[in-house]
């Protein structure tokens, strides 16, 4: 075998609440989560099959997806990524990563990569809310010349650009869309963890930009401030 440890886009994703979904399949002796886990796998599959050039491999939470460099092939690249994103929203699930360039090995079940390494770097360190995040350094090598105002991401407030998986898929099944997003919402946020509300209400903003929602609620309420 002959390694070649060449420049790939590379994308880290966290699968959000794996450990309440874990514990929960424990406790009612279920396999629920884990077969809605499985079935966004196997339709990842048929999300990546029309690029051979790109790999996908999850472990527990966590999903690695790769692809040889090639600025041209970026928007591809995103594009599926946010295919996959919606695959999890169809079943109420929610991840957030980062999408990073560096060298990157893989064959099997054997990976090797500074790529993987930075794109979890921006899935840790910036990703903070249900968003897939694109580092700066490959913003900087795709757009050299400014990025303008792609279609398929989205520039937040914090300065940081962000794949537009609503956006992207909001046509496909959009009844299905909307459901899951409110049912998501709902759920977040009646959580006891501050920062649970929190990823609600990012993705309440998000719907309601997007697809018109009106999802988030006033963030005052009761006695009229004098």
């Amino acid at each position: 075998m002959t390694a070649e440890f060449k420049q790939h886009f590379v994308a880290f994703l966290d699968i959000l609440g794996f450990k309440q979904m874990v514990a929960h399949d424990i406790s009612h002796d279920s396999v629920d989560y884990l077969m809605k886990l499985y079935k966004c796998h196997q339709g990842a599959a048929n999300i990546f099959h029309d690029d051979p050039t790109c790999t996908i491999t999850q472990f527990s939470d966590s999903i690695v997806i790769s692809k040889p460099y090639d600025a041209k092939g970026f928007t591809g690249f995103a594009t599926h990524v946010a295919e996959y994103q919606r695959l999890l929203l169809d079943e109420e699930l929610l991840c957030r990563g980062g999408i990073a360039v560096n060298k990157h090995f893989s064959i099997n079940s054997f990976t090797f990569s500074a790529g993987l390494i930075a794109a979890y770097d921006v899935e840790s360190t910036t990703a903070r809310y249900p968003r897939v995040v694109i580092s700066t350094e490959v913003i900087a090598l795709v757009y050299p010349d400014g990025i303008g105002n792609p279609n398929f991401l989205i520039k937040e407030d914090d300065g940081l650009w962000f794949i537009d998986y609503i956006g992207i898929t909001s046509k496909i099944r959009p009844k299905k869309l909307k459901s899951s997003v409110e049912n998501i919402v709902s759920e977040l946020e009646h959580s006891n963890s501050s920062s649970v509300r929190e990823k609600g209400l990012w993705l309440a903003s998000y719907a309601d930009a997007t697809l018109k929602t009106t999802l988030k609620k006033p963030k005052f309420s009761g006695a009229k401030i004098k």
